[in-house]
C-alpha cells in the first residue's frame, strides 16, 4: 500500500470514529475531512468541483427543495384529519398505512412533525402505542422508492460517481414493500409492549419559566403569599435564585428581594399572568422581545446551539426571538434559564419578533411545532397544480421518458417562476449540511480510488474471501452498516459505507448492485437508538418513551427487517 493510500485510509478511519463520537456534528466532520483531503493533495481542484456539481447530488438537492412546497399543501393535513377513527384498530392501521404511503415520496421529518401533534393530543386512543410505531413505519416507507429518503439518493449519487448505472425510481419497491409488510405485522403484535396510558398534554413534563424582580418593584419586601405568587393559575413558583444561591422549595413566608430570579413551572402560555405584577420581568422581556407571539420549537440534535449555554447563544440577534420557557422531557429543570446548556430534543417556547419567520437559519436549528405565523396558504387550484406537477415529474421519470434530474429542474423552475417557492425560503431551508456531507463523501471516494486504496481493499477482499460465498460477504456488509447507522446518522452511514460495499463487490468480482442496495436499506434501519435519527428523537420526546421501549420493539423489528433484506436482495438483484 502506498503512502498516499495509507493517508486516505487514515482520514477515512478518523472520520468514521469522529462520526461515532460526535454523531450530531456530521457536517463539520465531513467538512474538515474534505479540507484535509484538498490541502494534502489527495484530491484535485477538478475533483472538488466535480463532487460539488455531481448529477446525483444536484438531483438530491432539487428534490429536497421542491419538497418544501409539498409540505405546505393540504395533502398531509387531509390525511391527518382522516386517520383517527373511533376504534383503536382502525386508527392504528390508518395511521400506519398513511405514514407508509406518504413517506415513500415526501420528507420523513415533515411527516412525523405533522402527525405527532394529533397523535399526542388524541383522547380517544393511547398515543404512545401510535407514535413510536408510526415513526418506524415512516422510516420503512422511505425505502419504497428512490426519492423516499435521502439515503437512497446518496447511494444513487455515489453509484453514478463510480461510473455505474443509476437506480430507477421503483427499484427499491419489491424488497421494501415485503420488508415493510413484515415490519407492520410485528409492530401490530408488539403494540401491547408499549405503554397503554394516554398522553395528557397537561400532564407532560411542565415548562420552566423565569422572571426577575426589578429594583423598583412594589413586591420587594413582601412575602410570596402577600405578593400573590402562591396560587397563580397554571403556574407554580418552584424556586428562587438569590445571589447565586437557590431557595427550593419556596415557602409562602419567604420574602422577595430586588434582583431575585423566580422560576415557575407550568403552562408557558400563562406567561401573560406575570405581566400584571409590577416590576416582574420575564426572560424574553429582558432581552427586548414582547410575548405577544409565542412559538413552540424543538431543538434539532444537529443544531449548532447544542452544547451552548442559552445566555451565550445571542438568541435575539440570530432569530429575532427570546426564550420564554424551556422543557426537557425526562428531567426536572432547575436554575436560571440563561445558565441552561441546550441539548437536542429540548422544547422551547419563544417570544418572536416580526422578522422571526424570515430568518434563514430556523430550519437548521429548530423543528417548529406550533404557534408560528403560518406561511401564506395556497389557493386550491395552485395546490392541485403543485401536487400534480410533482406527481407528473415522478411519473415521467419512472416511465423512463425523462431523467429524474431533468424532471426536477423543470418542476423547480416552475415553482420559482410562479413565486410558489421564493428565494427567501430557498435560502432559509437550503440543505447545505446534506450537500456538504455528500460532496465530501464523493471526494473521499475519489481519493480512495485515485490513491489506489480501493484497489488494495478489493485485492485484500479477493484473497481473504476467495473461498467465501458472496452471500456471506453480503451479510457482513449488511451487519456492519446496521451497526454503524445505530451510532452515526443515516446519511453519514450511507456516504461512508457505499465505497466499502463497492470495493467488496469489486474484490469478489460480482455485481455491486446487491451490495449497495443492502447499504441503502441498512442505513435506514435505525430502530434501537432514539438519538441516532432525527425522527426517532422526535418520537422519544413527544411520546415520553424510555430506552427500554426502543429496545423491546425496535430490536426485534431490526432483526426481522434485516433478515428480510438479506433474503430478498440477492433474489431480486442477483450477484
Amino acid at each position: 500500500m502506498t503512502s498516499e493510500a495509507l493517508w486516505v485510509l487514515l482520514i477515512f478511519l478518523i472520520t468514521l470514529a469522529a462520526l461515532a463520537y460526535w454523531h450530531h456534528r456530521a457536517e463539520k466532520i465531513f467538512g474538515c475531512a474534505l479540507l484535509v483531503l484538498y490541502i494534502s493533495g489527495a484530491i484535485s481542484s477538478d475533483d472538488l468541483i466535480a463532487s460539488a456539481a455531481n448529477q446525483g447530488l444536484v438531483t438530491l438537492v432539487l428534490l429536497l427543495c421542491t419538497a418544501f412546497v409539498l409540505e405546505r399543501t393540504f395533502l398531509l393535513q387531509r390525511i391527518t384529519s382522516w386517520m383517527l377513527a373511533s376504534s383503536f384498530t382502525g386508527s392504528w392501521w390508518r395511521v400506519m398505512l398513511s405514514a407508509l404511503m406518504s413517506s415513500a415520496f415526501l420528507n420523513n421529518t415533515a411527516i412525523v412533525s405533522i402527525l405527532l401533534g394529533p397523535l399526542r393530543a388524541s383522547q380517544q386512543h393511547p398515543g404512545r402505542r401510535l407514535i413510536l410505531p408510526m415513526t418506524y413505519v415512516v422510516s420503512m416507507g422511505g425505502m419504497l422508492t428512490l426519492v423516499g429518503t435521502s439515503t437512497n439518493l446518496i447511494v444513487n449519487t455515489m453509484m453514478l460517481d463510480a461510473g455505474l448505472e443509476g437506480l430507477h425510481l421503483m427499484d427499491f419497491f419489491p424488497v421494501g414493500v415485503i420488508a415493510a409488510a413484515l415490519g407492520l405485522a410485528w409492530l401490530w403484535i408488539a403494540r401491547n409492549l408499549l405503554p397503554n396510558d394516554k398522553l395528557d398534554n397537561d400532564a407532560l413534563m411542565p415548562y420552566l419559566l423565569e422572571a426577575r424582580v426589578s429594583d423598583n418593584s412594589s413586591m420587594i419586601g413582601k412575602t410570596v403569599a402577600q405578593a400573590g405568587l402562591r396560587h397563580l393559575q397554571r403556574l407554580f413558583l418552584v424556586e428562587i435564585i438569590r445571589r447565586g444561591s437557590s431557595l427550593r422549595p419556596v415557602a409562602p413566608g419567604d420574602r422577595l428581594e430586588a434582583g431575585d430570579t423566580l422560576l415557575f413551572s407550568g403552562d408557558p402560555t400563562a406567561v401573560g399572568l406575570l405581566s400584571r405584577f409590577s416590576g416582574l420581568d420575564n426572560y424574553a422581556e429582558r432581552h427586548g422581545i414582547q410575548g405577544d407571539e409565542l412559538t413552540e420549537v424543538l431543538v434539532l440534535p444537529d443544531s449548532p446551539l447544542c452544547g451552548c449555554m442559552l445566555k451565550d447563544t445571542d438568541f435575539r440577534a440570530k432569530f429575532d426571538a427570546a426564550v420564554v420557557a424551556m422543557r426537557r422531557n425526562g428531567e426536572t429543570l432547575s436554575g436560571s434559564l440563561g445558565e441552561k446548556t441546550l441539548q437536542g430534543g429540548d422544547f422551547l417556547v419563544l417570544a418572536t419578533g416580526l422578522d422571526f419567520s424570515n430568518r434563514n437559519n430556523l430550519a437548521k436549528n429548530f423543528l417548529i411545532i406550533r404557534g408560528a405565523k403560518p406561511t401564506s396558504a395556497f389557493r386550491p387550484l395552485t395546490e392541485w397544480l403543485m401536487i400534480g406537477g410533482f406527481v407528473l415529474s415522478i411519473t415521467l421519470s419512472a416511465l423512463g421518458w425523462v431523467s429524474l434530474l431533468k424532471a426536477m429542474i423543470c418542476y423547480f423552475g416552475l415553482l420559482l417562476s410562479t413565486g410558489v417557492l421564493t428565494l427567501n425560503e430557498l435560502r432559509r431551508r437550503f440543505p447545505f449540511g446534506l450537500w456538504l456531507i455528500v460532496m465530501a463523501a464523493l471526494a473521499l471516494a475519489k481519493a480512495m480510488e485515485g490513491s489506489g486504496l480501493m484497489g488494495y481493499v478489493s485485492s485484500l477482499v479477493k484473497v481473504a474471501l476467495q473461498d467465501v460465498s458472496p452471500y456471506v460477504a453480503l451479510i457482513g456488509v449488511l451487519f456492519v452498516t446496521w451497526c454503524v447507522t445505530e451510532l452515526v446518522t443515516n446519511n453519514a452511514t450511507a456516504a461512508m459505507m457505499t465505497p466499502v460495499a463497492l470495493a467488496v463487490a469489486q474484490g469478489l468480482d460480482v455485481s455491486p448492485l446487491p451490495f449497495v442496495m443492502v447499504v441503502a436499506y441498512a442505513s435506514s434501519c435505525s430502530f434501537i437508538n432514539p438519538y441516532a435519527y432525527q425522527t426517532n428523537l422526535m418520537a422519544f420526546r413527544a411520546g415520553e418513551y424510555g430506552l427500554g421501549d426502543y429496545i423491546r420493539v425496535g430490536l426485534p423489528l431490526s432483526i426481522l427487517y434485516l433478515v428480510a433484506i438479506v433474503c430478498l436482495v440477492p433474489l431480486i438483484f442477483p450477484f
